[in-house]
């Protein structure tokens, strides 16, 4: 006569497949992972628009220096507007206002060549921004 084994599962039948605890802990590794990466998204998403609006702040600043030296050259006078605010720019469905000053010194020992220092000011996220660049600038 033989014998008849029984096998005997740890989960106590004889079921195969995942139990309770193995579901719920794969759930919240799955979970803790698509937070990340949704965070880790929109972190990204924010450093890419100040980047890019920081760019932007860049191209506007390049124009006024251009549109200050083009005046300049063409007219022979240093009588441009020192301060103002420039033309609002919609960025990311966002309206962001730009404003700049300059300051025009003389440069030592050069008659007709001056230093043209123009600072572009705009507001992001409740902070004020600053962007500065200096340029010389010759007369004649």
């Amino acid at each position: 006569m033989s014998r008849q084994i029984r096998m005997i599962f740890p989960t106590g039948n004889n079921a195969k497949g995942f139990t309770f605890v193995e579901v719920m802990v794969t759930l919240v590794v799955l979970s803790s992972g698509i937070v990340f990466i949704y965070k880790s998204f929109f972190l990204c998403a924010d450093y890419l628009t100040r980047l890019s609006l920081r760019l932007d702040a860049q191209q506007v600043l390049d124009n006024k220096i251009s549109d200050i030296k083009r005046y300049v050259k063409d007219s022979h006078d240093l009588a441009f507007s020192r301060s103002g605010m420039l033309p609002v720019l919609e960025f990311n469905h966002k309206q962001v206002q730009f404003f700049y000053q300059t300051e025009l010194s003389p440069v030592l020992g050069a008659d007709d060549l001056y230093q043209l220092d123009v600072q572009l000011t705009w507001e992001e996220y409740g902070a004020r921004r600053h962007l500065n660049k200096l340029s010389m600038l010759e007369i004649g």
